[in-house]
């Protein structure tokens, strides 16, 4: 079972050129972008305590200019990496991206500009469809992103369509709430459950278990965000529980041994804070299941597998996963 932590969670701005509907990161204050020499010695830090994938997120991370520096640094130190772009800087920027992100995802939430474009409160529709040949131009395969609402559900087919077209898969991300249980109404995710049986849609349909049955739960808690991530914000904070409730901050990053009173705190509290009952975050959750040994971790390697096989076999994107395995790095005691 595993014990190290699986994933860095790394803010690097908190600067955004969106205004999504159900995002609110653009809205902090003050701005701020993470310092060069901090990224590169976290990674570091966090490859030692165990991660094995960094997400470099915001904000929008291609506002960071030193982006690229810090991917090849992750990958010179065996991370997996993963990038969430809305595309408007992305035709300027592929080519310093190409051959160092190996989960690349581009936000597309409706079929048509003009929807799309009032979901994000930006222009960015026509960037995704510029993107996506810049993309594979460069060897680069993105997933489609799809955060999915009430309001937004019957879109997916419209965008399923250009994903077919590219041979690229759809990703169904469910839209949560950072304040209590769940919102959105079961026939949505209905819905996204049917449409996920289509070939080249992904969907991970844990979370819709987690959803049916109330989220997280403080009494019997689930949620394992503080065992399976490290989360850092850009003003070179260690965030405990997690980015949406930071109850703990820590500077610095770095793991000390034994931990910090701070984080064994963390640990006792893990899924049982008051704002953790009905907890459903997603990016929080699904690194979450690989630490349990019920439906919801049987689910979660089902719907990966898939994607896997889709993806890589299927689509024969199989180049573009050579570059996730790469020897492990061997630190210094």
């Amino acid at each position: 079972m595993l014990r190290k932590p699986i994933l860095l969670h790394y803010y690097i701005t908190n600067r955004c050129n969106a205004r999504c509907r159900f995002c609110t990161i653009w809205s902090e204050m003050p701005k701020k972008d993470a310092l060069t020499d901090d990224v590169l010695q976290n990674l570091v830090d966090t490859r030692k305590a165990g991660c094995r994938f960094v997400d470099f997120t915001g904000g929008e991370p291609l506002l960071h200019p030193d982006l690229p520096r810090f991917l090849s640094a992750a990958k010179s130190l065996g991370f997996i990496t993963s990038v969430t772009t809305n595309c408007i800087l992305f035709p300027q920027r592929a080519a310093e991206l190409a051959g160092t992100i190996d989960l690349l995802h581009f936000s597309i939430d409706a079929a048509t500009p003009t929807f799309h474009d009032e979901i994000r409160g930006c222009a960015s529709f026509d960037a995704v469809l510029e993107s996506i040949p810049l993309a594979l131009q460069q060897k680069m395969v993105p997933d489609l992103l799809f955060t999915y609402t009430d309001y937004n559900i019957d879109e997916v087919e419209g965008v399923y369509k250009i994903a077919r077209k590219n041979r690229l898969m759809l990703i169904l991300d469910p839209v949560f709430s950072t304040t209590g249980p769940d919102t959105t109404s079961p026939a949505t995710h209905e819905k996204a459950a049917e449409l996920s049986q289509k070939p080249g849609i992904y969907l991970n349909t844990a979370h819709l278990t987690l959803r049916r049955n109330g989220g997280n739960h403080i009494r019997s808690p689930l949620c394992k965000a503080v065992t399976s991530t490290i989360v850092v914000s850009p003003d070179n904070q260690r965030l405990l529980p997690c980015f949406h409730h930071r109850t703990i901050r820590i500077t610095p990053v770095k793991q000390s041994s034994p931990p910090a009173m701070e984080i064994q705190s963390a640990y006792k509290m893990e899924g049982r804070y008051p704002f953790c009952e009905g907890c459903h975050i997603n990016c929080y959750f699904d690194p979450s299941y690989n630490y349990m040994f019920n439906r919801l971790f049987f689910q979660s390697l089902t719907a990966k597998f898939s994607y896997i096989i889709m993806k890589y076999v299927i689509y024969a994107h199989y180049k573009s996963l050579f570059g996730c395995f790469k020897p492990k790095r061997r630190f210094p005691d």
